[in-house]
């Protein structure tokens, strides 16, 4: 059975203003009802679509398939108005299933399911459009359609020693929601905060202890948490190399998600990448050419301060980060095997990645809220990205908080 869905606490709005954003790039996959309900929409008829394939498998001699894209990975049924052609023709409920939810998703917990929007989308990301309570209905309908509906999956474990039950899950991811909703404390700051609660609690012998034991940790751990976090902010220091080489690649694979990059895909490119990855661990001279829609700046460019940015600017990267701790899908959704604690180290990690990807686009000139939001859009996708949901990702996560370097590069790349 469906779990029932509820909103967040936290204000949240979205209509769609048909940027087509979601039409390009993305894989949308088709079940054997969608791929039938396609080739009965007889496309081969449409004089405009006659000789376009408009199914192609995910991967070769796989069984798989989903939506197929033009050369530059649009939608093959984008428009150019940037409406849908299947919408168009033969109405929204005849489009994927992938196609009518996007953005909304819901994020199962053990009782019950959050609804929140994908911040991939911009005008998600903005806030714009009617409160999402508004479409609660709707997703409840079309979540029915999908096979095995919205279910309770299993807690992820909360470190890499302890396991834990729903209840301790929620304990823990609760005092995270907390802590990084204080507004006594600028962003930051309840990043880092939260993150030196990650840090103690890995410490902790959790199986040695029971439930009562577990309990009073987790309380000790929230208060003393921003008391260790002051020495951070008051000796502010560059990360340790190694610390800033694994950062600077994180950092790097987040470019792809961004809306504005061009892929060039040649042997040639690829070769080009092999050869820098010493560049990029190195981390001096200029960048590698990652996109022709990005100019080429210095390493170091990348690490000047960038002086307080304007409210607007910050709002969507702290509405970001709001949403997904509160809903608790940086724990559930996409990285489904990492421990909480790992898992929101990787989420911490992509503010300092956002400030780095604002110095490389925002180039000379002063930061804007578009190019804020493209950037959060890249944040959204970060965890359903296989370079960055995967074990090589997860190596240099850990790597780095081994190194006890998450909260100084969180603090570094905020000046």
């Amino acid at each position: 059975m469906t779990l029932p869905v509820r909103t967040l606490p936290i204000a949240q709005r979205w209509d769609c203003h048909g940027c087509d954003v979601c039409c390009r790039g993305s894989v949308i996959p088709l079940n054997d009802a969608e791929r039938k309900r396609i080739a009965e929409q007889h496309w081969e008829d449409d004089a405009e679509m006659r000789g376009v394939k408009t199914v192609v498998r995910q991967r070769p001699f796989g069984r798989r398939y989903r939506l197929a894209h033009r050369n530059d990975e649009t939608c093959v049924f984008l428009l150019p108005d940037g409406g849908c052609r299947i919408h168009r023709e033969h109405g929204a409920e005849a489009k994927p299933l992938t196609c009518q939810l996007f953005p909304l998703q819901g994020v199962p917990l053990e009782q019950f399911a959050y609804l929140t929007a994908r911040r991939s989308c911009p005008s998600a990301a903005a806030d714009r459009g009617r409160p999402l309570d508004e479409h609660l209905r709707q997703f409840a309908r079309l979540i029915e359609q999908r096979p095995g509906g919205l279910r309770a999956p299993t807690p992820p474990p909360i470190t890499r020693r302890y396991r834990g039950s729903w209840k301790e899950f929620l304990r823990v991811t609760d005092v995270i929601e907390r802590l990084m909703l204080d507004e006594q404390f600028p962003l930051v700051r309840r990043l880092v905060h939260a993150t030196q609660f990650c840090d103690l609690l890995e410490e902790c012998r959790l199986s040695k202890m029971d439930d009562a034991q577990r309990a009073e940790l987790l309380h000790m751990l929230e208060g003393s948490a921003p008391e260790v976090s002051g020495e951070v902010f008051r000796n502010r220091m560059a990360p340790k190399r190694l610390a800033a080489g694994f950062f600077r690649q994180i950092a790097i694979e987040h470019v792809p998600l961004h809306r504005e990059y061009v892929a060039h895909k040649s042997l040639g490119q690829w070769w080009r990448r092999m050869g820098n990855a010493w560049t990029i661990a190195r981390g001096r001279g200029r960048v590698p050419p990652l996109s022709p829609a990005f100019s080429t700046r210095r390493f170091e460019d990348l690490e000047q301060p960038l002086g307080p940015l304007p409210e607007p600017v910050m709002r969507p990267l702290a509405a970001y980060f709001q949403t997904v701790t509160a809903s608790k899908a940086y724990a559930i959704l996409g990285r489904r095997r990492w421990p909480v604690v790992e898992s929101f180290r990787a989420l911490a990690l992509a503010y300092p990645v956002a400030l780095w990807m604002l110095r490389l686009t925002a180039e000379d000139d002063p930061p804007d809220e578009n190019q804020m939001l493209a950037i959060v859009g890249a944040l959204d996708r970060a965890p359903g990205y296989a370079p960055l949901a995967g074990w090589r990702h997860r190596q240099r996560v850990a790597a780095i908080g081994r190194l006890r370097q998450s909260s100084p590069l969180i603090a570094w790349y905020a000046r």
